[in-house]
This record gives structure tokens, sequence and C-alpha cells, in this order.
């Protein structure tokens, strides 16, 4: 995806991303997306052992030599495939996992005794440790369910110098919703955690067949097209990640307040929009 700046706004040329036709001034660095993903990483029942999680175990793992990028139409069956084969043998030297820990033999991890649900569900990583939580438990990593994240791009986090935790403000002009965040996992622009998509304003757990899974994000639209989710990044604003999610929140509402008001806050949050 390629990035650029204009006076401290990122425009995204992708095919998901919207053009900005302003600049948002300097402070923070501002991007768009013509759609908000959901993103349940991190998150204990996110990557269940029988595949009922939040995720799908291909939404975490790919068949060796396949992936959503290279082979668009069949690396999906493919995924399933070299995963049912891997559980079936014991093998894992055939599917790349990146979405949950795994051993030095490339087999998953499962939640053990003290995690949230031991034997149940593979341990899922993000990209920001909780360094408050022990290493080689659920809780070394940011939970989706409880703590709202935004996730940034390797290429995005080296050009502006993003730091684990820092702070972000997502902005709904659909619906007038902004709820402050922090930067929690790595990946593609344009995607955020279950706790984050709540707190603006969206369910994103769908009923699929009795299972529910983290899928229902947001494309808001109206006659005239897309209306675009507006993130903006602090960096070096940083929050201190702690396994007491409740303390994480109140410091995330309140360095995100800071730093907004600092910034421009609302009315500057709506020009960015236009």
């Amino acid at each position: 995806m390629l990035v650029t700046v204009l006076c401290g706004l990122v425009t995204l040329v992708a095919p998901t991303a919207a053009m900005s036709q302003a600049a948002c001034g300097a402070g923070g660095i501002v991007f768009k997306s013509k759609e908000l993903k959901v993103d349940a990483d991190g998150a204990p029942n996110s990557y269940l052992v029988n595949g009922n999680g939040l995720s799908y175990t291909c939404d975490g793992v790919t068949a060796v030599g396949s992936t959503p990028k290279t082979d668009p139409d069949g690396w999906q069956y493919k995924c399933r495939a070299a995963w049912k084969k891997a559980v079936a043998t014991g093998d894992y030297s055939k599917v790349r996992i990146f979405g949950f820990s795994k051993d030095k033999n490339n087999k998953p991890i499962v939640q053990k005794d003290g995690d949230p649900l031991p034997g149940k569900a593979f341990i899922t990583e993000t990209s920001v440790p909780v360094p408050d939580g022990p290493v080689g438990t659920q809780r070394h990593w940011v939970d989706a369910n409880e703590i709202p994240y935004v996730v940034l791009s390797d290429r995005f986090v080296r050009s502006y110098g993003v730091k684990d935790g820092d702070i972000a403000v997502i902005y709904r002009p659909a619906t007038g919703k902004f709820a402050y965040a922090v930067y929690g996992d790595g990946g593609d622009l344009g995607e955020a955690s279950v706790r984050l998509h709540q707190d603006i304003g969206n369910n994103p757990l769908v009923n699929n067949g009795g299972v529910m899974r983290a899928k229902s994000g947001i494309a808001d639209k109206t006659r005239n097209g897309p209306v675009a989710i507006v993130t903006v990044v602090f960096p070096g604003k940083t929050t201190h990640p702690t396994v007491d999610a409740k303390k994480w929140r109140e410091e995330i509402a309140a360095e995100g307040k800071t730093q907004f008001e600092q910034w421009g806050g609302v009315r500057k949050l709506v020009e960015c929009a236009r």
C-alpha cells in the first residue's frame, strides 16, 4: 500500500482507501479508509482449537506457498486442507502460522492453566506485547475484546516512529461518533479491535451458523458513495500497556482526550473528514 503525506495528512493509494482533498495540519498523522475491518487478535477466544472462535483458523494460517495476495482464488481451500492434514498428522511443516503462538517445531501452542481458556484455544498474539503479562501466556498480548486498538502496517510504524501503545482517534462521519484508541497490532490499515468497533457504535459480532464471529466491519455509504473512516495517530504520545484492562482504558481515554484537544478537537476532525 502506497502512503504519502501532505502537511500531516496521509493519503492511502489503494482500492480500499479514500483520497483526501485537504490537508489537516501537523500534530497527528491522519489517514482515511473506505472500510474498517475487525481484528480479534489478542482476544482469548479468537482462535479456538475446534475452529469456532471469533476468527476463522485460516485468518491466522496459510498453506505454505499460498497466500490471499499470491493465490486469491485458491488459498482458502489450500489452507483448510493443509490445516486438516497438520492436525491429523501432527506435522505442521506445511502451514504458516502467524495469528497465534507456535513452538520451535511450528506446532500451535494451546492456552494452559492460568490462561482464560485452557485447552480450548490457542494463544493468539498481537504485534504489541503487554509487558506485565507473563511471556508464554495469553495475558502477554493485547486483548481485542477489552482494549480499543487500531491496526497499523509495519511501513506506517517505521515511517512515522509509532511506538507500542501510542494514542489514536477514530472518527465515523456517518454517525458522528469518535473513540480513543492505541496502536495495538500490525497488519493492513483500516482494521480495528472488537472493543474499538463497539466504542465507535458498531457491533462487530455476527452469528454464523451458531458460531459468533468477529466479522461485521464498517463500510458506510450514501447515495454519493462511500463515507470514509478517519484515523488520527499521535506518534510518541504513548500509554502504558498493562494486563489491567480497566486501568489501561482509563489512561487511553485521558491521554486520548488531551492529545485530541491539543491537535484541534472535533472541529478539526470534521474538517479532515470532508
